[in-house]
């Protein structure tokens, strides 16, 4: 894959080759911002001077769009933030997002989009001249965050992804996240176990209701909140809330040698007595998540 002037909508845009090149560019970025790297590090934070980065964010985001802020910022970039597209931007006024995307093609040198609606981000890629990054779109994808979480555990097992047992647990059915994740692990010989509450299964796989049994034979323990946002009503999402909790009890049916994460927020899936557990990798997924978007922001800017 050639990520120069690419758009990056989806997970399956990426090969295994591609996924290892980036990987080892964040890893740079990572040792250059940890001032590992001085001499590759003269001249990196101008790599952007005169570029300017547009983050439109039509739903929350905390990590997503601060992380993408900060790796264009810290490359020396401009950054122009809209943290609230919904109610400040013409969409409010019935504007097209394909013409919304024809508008800051004049303006910027590239676009990182969030949205509720799925494919809301390929329709507003559809009208630009300059790359966009699917932030996430809905329960579709959320490829970025796909990336992170590849690369917290490829670096974690050292590049040994092969025969690893990867769990995914929580709301399988609206997370982007797992649905992402899931892509780019394909991409390696893994075997699978889903957890999901009947109902919230991940889409065309078999699924098992009973973390306890199960959480010992895994090495990578993905899980995620109830995605309240994507019920219908908030009694619905309700009757899932706390179904799993990774606390010390849960963890001591863990391996020694697996790994938890998150994509955050977390709700109530996660106690904070497992934050000192050196298994816990959801907060070191965050400063993964600058040093992969840096590699990405340079790659696709050339």
């Amino acid at each position: 894959m050639d990520f120069k002037g690419q758009h990056i909508l989806s997970a399956e845009q990426f090969d295994k080759e591609s996924l290892l090149a980036l990987f080892e560019e964040a890893r740079k970025m990572e040792e250059i911002v940890a001032g590992q790297r001085r001499e590759e590090a003269r001249g990196f934070e101008k790599i952007f001077d005169g570029k300017v980065l547009a983050t439109l964010f039509f739903e929350p985001s905390t990590r997503t769009r601060f992380s993408f802020e900060a790796a264009f910022l810290r490359l020396g970039g401009k950054v122009v933030s809209g943290a609230d597209m919904m109610t400040t931007s013409s969409v409010k006024k019935r504007e097209t997002l394909y013409d919304t995307g024809k508008t800051l093609s004049q303006l910027v040198e590239l676009i990182v989009m969030r949205h509720p609606e799925p494919g809301s981000v390929d329709e507003l890629a559809s009208g630009c001249s300059i790359p966009v990054i699917n932030a996430g779109d809905g329960p579709h994808q959320h490829p970025t965050q796909g990336l992170l979480d590849l690369y917290t555990i490829w670096k974690n097992f050292e590049g040994k992804i092969d025969g690893l047992k990867v769990g995914m647990v929580g709301d399988l059915k609206h997370s982007r996240v797992m649905h992402s994740l899931r892509e780019f692990l394909k991409h390696w010989d893994v075997e699978f176990v889903f957890v999901a509450p009947k109902g919230l299964e991940m889409p065309g796989e078999e699924c098992v209701e009973d973390l306890g049994a199960v959480i010992g034979g895994m090495d990578v323990i993905q899980t995620t909140r109830i995605q309240e946002e994507r019920f219908s009503s908030k009694e619905e999402a309700e009757k899932h809330r706390g179904k799993y909790v990774f606390d010390g009890e849960m963890m001591a049916k863990a391996k020694a040698t697996a790994i938890l994460m998150n994509p955050l927020p977390r709700v109530d899936e996660i106690t904070t007595d497992v934050d000192y557990d050196p298994r816990a990798k959801y907060f070191e997924q965050v400063g993964n998540g600058l040093a992969v978007r840096m590699a990405l922001l340079a790659m696709v800017l050339g």
